[in-house]
């Protein structure tokens, strides 16, 4: 039996994902604007021209039926013709559930690429249930926040692509503290590229991504219970471009540092290998908007310094 499109999934686990293509019975003609591929180049590791879409479907299949099974729920929204970058979904908008309530943060994207995308997704996360909200002032994607341990509050990656300003806002939307940190490492240019926190407050990170005072915020951040060091190497491969859910923690590459990390904490690191996404840019938690449920009550939101 399909759960009703506001009920919890049993795993506690929601997560949104975009299609990779146009529709069949799409009323313009398919053509090359009707499916993934890499256009531009608005982040150091992208490559113009097409991916193997084959690869691409197969490799996406992977990473959903991987989700679901552990129990998670995952919503498809529609791919943006002629805007490619869709397809990673996580930076369209920051996604949150309380008290049954559904609501969405629209991006405020640096580079017009993306901004093209930004009314259909609002059109889909409408039709699926979300309250919009935004998008704030200052710019703000979705891949430069990660949300903290039981929703105890959020960092936010500035200095590449997000404002540090738009954390007043989000904290306003949340209604839990944010804590911004610059990034410094041009590849890294999100913080979802530098950066993941399980969800028993391990934090995977590589440290130079960021400034050195941004680093000692982050273990005086509560939440944070230890900062784990990853090469630089695997961050560049996505290694810390994760996904977790349930008992697993899904991987795109082969980085044993990071594995043995997650092993630490528990969790059971799974390889699902996004090499036509790496094309692009990104990889598995950019592919992957999780519905974050904030159930404590909400709580002061004073700056942090």
């Amino acid at each position: 039996m399909k759960a009703h499109p506001n009920e919890t999934p049993a795993s506690g686990r929601t997560f949104v994902v975009s299609q990779l293509e146009c529709g069949r019975d799409e009323a313009h003609a398919r053509d090359t604007d009707c499916a993934f591929r890499v256009s531009w180049v608005i982040n150091p590791h992208m490559r113009v021209g097409p991916v193997d879409m084959t690869a691409a479907c197969e490799e996406h299949r992977v990473l959903r039926e991987a989700l679901r099974r552990e129990g998670a729920e995952v919503l498809e929204l529609p791919f943006v013709h002629g805007a490619f970058d869709s397809v990673f979904a996580k930076d369209n908008a920051l996604l949150v559930e309380r008290g049954g309530r559904r609501r969405a943060l629209l991006a405020s994207y640096l580079h017009g690429e993306r901004g093209q995308e930004q009314r259909m997704r609002a059109v889909a996360l409408e039709a699926r249930g979300f309250e919009l909200h935004g998008p704030p002032s200052a710019h703000f994607e979705g891949g430069d926040v990660v949300m903290l341990p039981e929703g105890q509050g959020l960092l936010l990656g500035h200095g590449q692509r997000s404002d540090v300003k738009a954390a007043a806002e989000l904290e306003r939307f949340l209604e839990v503290p944010v804590t911004p940190v610059e990034l410094t490492d041009p590849a890294l240019y999100h913080l979802d590229v530098a950066l993941t926190v399980l969800e028993d407050g391990t934090a995977l990170v590589y440290p130079e991504a960021f400034t050195r005072e941004s680093f000692q915020r982050m273990e005086r951040t509560p939440g944070i219970r230890r900062l784990v060091p990853i090469p630089r190497d695997e961050a560049l491969r996505f290694s810390l471009n994760m996904v977790e859910c349930g008992n697993s923690v899904l991987i795109p590459c082969r980085a044993p540092v990071t594995e043995q990390a997650v092993r630490d904490a528990g969790k059971t690191p799974v390889h699902v290998p996004l090499e036509q996404f790496h094309l692009g840019g990104g990889s598995a938690a950019c592919l992957v908007a999780a519905v974050h449920r904030l159930e404590r009550p909400a709580r002061s939101t004073r700056p942090r310094a």
